[in-house]
């Protein structure tokens, strides 16, 4: 393997190296400088000096150094040492156990009898947590707490949700424990099957969601951030194959058929650097919902799976943010509570590019612009000399703003913006000439949000949500001398109202169901060169969404029941569409479960690629709305049953499935061959299995997905009717292995799956010249298959904490580390050489090189 880099980015390494080394060197200065030693060191010696253990918080005593006690101090004089010399608190729980606490104030014990407002009964059961204790109610309601400071929160919780929370002090009596009285609101979060699927920070629900908690996720090979539409895709099933972050296919279909929502608002913009990098901050993204089929009814507009995004809706007790900066963005994020009532969250993020010479920019800019009028490097032209410039940035900035009005309204408003940039100047300078032609591609989201949650009691809630988007894709080249302009844009415009109603008649039943009102506005404009006029179609959709869900546990919890309808009608349209939603789980044993899910979905909305009219070489995609003769509505029928087995650290999971989808129209995939004009009606198959295995230790986690696929496409009007689909991967496969040793953190993994089709032309008799024109003589669509994907990726991370109020992070991300040349996309086009003779020319897309990354962030 041969790694170029130009003098430059060497430079530029050699400097980042060293200022790594002098970091490390002057920590460790500091720390070897003086007689202390981390506090948590001199409390593990002392329990295995003295056969006892220490309950403490490790956060707190985190950066806490003190000269350690004499070796030969009995346990007393080793405890009034520690005490003096690094400011802590012991307090005796028995002869074992010893609680450590930061600081001079007093440490109490505390109890109380949890009540339930509404029936006067005591909550049995419910958990209860003060820092590193945890506990729970007995029958009677009563829990007991020792060794907690007076102003410590202690959060309640009963049936996994919140239901209050309270300072010690008020817990703190001489004879009887307190009464606390509270409302018993049962929490509606889906009913987790697997707490650990695949890795920490994933969980698989009973119904038929995968769950990914940002806040839990530790590491995976090759980011230095939890991009969460990353994350997704280790998931069996669920690729990119065009190896970004923001297009990715679920069983099969196209990347425009998954659902993306940003605290429920739909985004139809997602990526940065044209999909390599997520959209979305990584440091406020909270939770992550994915559904592949029995899709909740609340959702529509998604033939193939829905991703749901969730920020942090908590009031945090004190400031908290961080700011980083790697080789292609600087970002920061921090939530600030006003008040006991009010937060503000903030986060922004923007790109660096030119000017540092950095491996990651480079190689970004090298994939994205591969064989367009960007990255055509011939200087010398039949006109004269060819000089371009280019530049491109982009940007993102997060806001909300959360008030807890009461103990029973909670009100939050989000804004996000998102921007992409990309300027080219093209000069070519003849001996008696010069020409310019200046291109511009802008890429633009706008979205607001506001949300009222209210809880009427302990068994009803509702909550109201309003939001708006407005998106816009635009892009001109101009010619400077002539005047002429080819112009491009699509905008998308769109409000939505919904409301929800929540209801639980007990822990084993509960009812779901809404409305939801949207109109949607889209308009595409074009301006070709060769014609003076603006042609602009504009087209508006109005939806009103109905569904309700309910979920039953059934004989002592071993059996749930998810079950739904939604009702959707587009009364512009005249068309509507009533769809169950149904997940079921039977658990056999401890052991092993049994899962069945089933779905009907339709999507009126797509994103259709324009291949002849695009600018600078860059696919044209555009959101268009269906619904017209020519252009139905999307209709998928999908059916699934899959099975889970968990014994002791080992996981293994299987899922077959079958998808159908119908009104495809061939001019919305995307072919690159003989049916690049083609308009045909029809359908895709696919028949699957999705297999994944996975084992967790306390320092490691290992764990490989498989998916296979036979996809399909059914044209009735075409010849042959039927042949494989543009996205029929035989064979997908991810491997990692992640480990934890103290403060580090490694992760290395492979991703490998079979190439995508693509069609050839007839050997022999590859170009047919009529009439003077040329066309190339294709083979049945999508008859050959390029090489197989394969990468391996490794990432590692390092966490220092500094003081007491700041921590370090250092991050490195390697893709593609054996610099494999893989193959994206390959397609031919007809060309002229220098003769002026028609010939044919085959255009591959390759994925990323090796392309190093490191990051350094500040939390605070």
């Amino acid at each position: 393997m041969q790694l170029l880099f130009t003098a430059k980015a060497v430079q530029n390494k050699t400097i980042i190296l060293l200022f790594i080394l002098f970091f490390l060197s002057d920590i460790h200065a500091q720390n070897t400088s003086t007689n202390e030693v981390p506090v948590i060191t001199i409390l593990k010696n002392s329990e295995k000096r003295f056969n006892l253990s220490f309950s403490y918080n490790k956060r707190e005593l985190r950066g806490i150094k003190c000269e350690a006690p004499s070796g030969s101090a009995t346990l007393e004089e080793t405890l009034q040492a520690i005490t003096e010399n690094c400011t802590l608190q012991f307090y005796r729980i028995d002869e074992r156990y010893i609680a450590v606490q930061v600081g001079n104030d007093p440490l109490i014990s505390v109890c109380g009898t949890l009540i339930d407002t509404a029936t006067g009964a005591p909550l049995i059961g419910a958990s209860v947590i003060s820092q590193s204790t945890q506990t729970s109610t007995d029958s009677g309601g009563v829990f007991n707490i020792t060794a907690v400071p007076g102003d410590a929160t202690i959060s309640l919780y009963h049936m996994g949700f919140k239901v209050k929370e309270i300072k010690a002090e008020e817990l703190s009596t001489e004879n009887d424990c307190p009464l606390v009285f509270t409302e018993q609101r049962f929490n509606y979060l889906p009913t987790v099957l697997l707490s650990s699927y695949l890795t920490k920070g994933i969980s698989k629900n009973a119904e038929g969601s995968v769950s990914i908690s940002n806040k839990n996720f530790e590491i995976l090979p090759s980011l230095i951030d939890p991009d969460v539409l990353k994350i997704a895709q280790i998931l069996p099933g669920i690729e990119s194959f065009n190896e970004t972050a923001s297009d990715i296919n679920i069983r099969g279909g196209n990347n425009d058929e998954v659902l993306l929502l940003w605290d429920g608002i739909r985004m139809y913009q997602s990526g940065h650097f044209f999909g390599l990098i997520s959209a979305f901050n990584p440091n406020l993204t909270q939770d992550v919902t994915v559904y592949k089929n029995g899709t909740h009814p609340r959702f529509g507009e998604s033939v193939s799976g829905v991703i749901s995004m969730k920020s942090d809706s908590e009031i945090p007790e004190k400031v908290k943010g961080a700011a980083s900066i790697d080789f292609i963005s600087t970002q920061f994020y921090a939530k600030i509570p006003a008040s006991e009532t009010f937060a503000i969250h903030l986060s922004g993020r923007t790109s660096i590019n030119t000017g540092l010479g950095n491996p990651v920019y480079n190689q970004f800019f090298k994939r994205v612009f591969q064989n367009t009028v960007v990255t055509n490097f011939q200087t010398n032209t039949t006109e004269g000399l060819r000089s371009t410039d280019e530049a491109f940035n982009f940007y993102d900035i997060n806001g909300k703003a959360i008030w807890q009005l009461s103990n029973k309204d909670k009100l939050e408003y989000n804004f996000l913006t998102i921007f992409n940039k990309l300027q080219f100047t093209e000069r070519i300078t003849g001996e008696t000439s010069l020409s310019k032609n200046e291109s511009e591609l802008k890429q633009q989201s706008l979205v607001h949000g506001i949300t009222w949650v209210r809880d009427w009691s302990n068994k009803l809630s509702s909550k109201l949500v309003y939001n708006s988007i407005d998106y816009v894709n635009n892009g001109a080249n101009q010619n400077v001398d002539t005047g002429q302009t080819q112009s491009q844009r699509n905008d998308v415009v769109e409000s939505k109202l919904m409301m929800e109603l929540f209801y639980t008649f007990n822990s084993d039943l509960s009812v779901n169901a809404g409305y939801q009102h949207a109109e949607t506005v889209i308009e595409n404009e074009s301006s070709p060169f060769v014609v003076n006029e603006i042609f602009t179609t504009r087209d508006k959709l109005v939806t009103n969404g109905f569904f309700i869900h309910s979920k039953w546990k059934l004989f002592s919890k071993n059996s749930i029941l998810t079950a739904g309808f939604r009702y959707t009608d587009y009364p512009n349209l005249d068309q509507q569409f009533l769809e169950p939603r149904l997940n079921v789980y039977q658990k056999i044993n401890s052991e092993l479960s049994v899962t069945a899910s089933a779905e009907q979905k339709h999507q009126a909305i797509i994103q259709t690629t324009d291949i002849r009219n695009n600018l600078l070489g860059i696919e044209n995609q555009r959101w268009i709305i269906l619904g017209s003769e020519s252009t139905p509505i999307l209709e998928n029928n999908q059916i699934a049953l899959g099975t889970t087995f968990k014994k002791d650290d080992w996981t293994f999971g299987i899922e077959g499935f079958y998808k159908k989808v119908e009104g495809v129209n061939t001019a919305n995939q995307g072919f690159r061959n003989q049916l690049v004009d083609a308009e045909a009606l029809g359908s895709y198959e696919v028949t699957g299995m999705e297999a994944s295995i996975s084992k967790k230790t306390e320092h490691l986690d290992a764990w490989l997905s498989y998916t296979y696929m036979d996809n399909e496409y059914t044209f009735d009007s075409l010849i042959p009717v039927s042949f494989r689909s543009n996205y029929d991967i035989s064979h997908a496969l991810s491997l990692a292995l992640s480990y934890t040793w103290k403060s580090l953190l490694f992760s290395i993994g492979t991703s490998y799956h079979s190439g995508i089709p693509y069609t050839t032309p007839v050997d022999g008799n590859a170009i047919i010249v009529e009439n003077d024109d040329a066309t190339i003589n294709f083979n049945e669509p999508n008859n050959a298959t390029l090489q197989d994907f394969f990468r391996t990726d490794f990432s590692a991370g390092y966490t220092l904490p500094l003081d007491k109020t700041f921590t370090g992070k250092i991050n490195i991300g390697l893709v593609n580390v054996f610099n494999r040349k893989n193959s994206l996309d390959s397609y031919y086009v007809l060309d002229e050489d220098q003769n002026g003779n028609v010939i044919l020319n085959r255009v591959e897309q390759f994925s990323l090189g090796f392309t190093p990354n490191i990051s350094f962030k500040l939390l605070f």
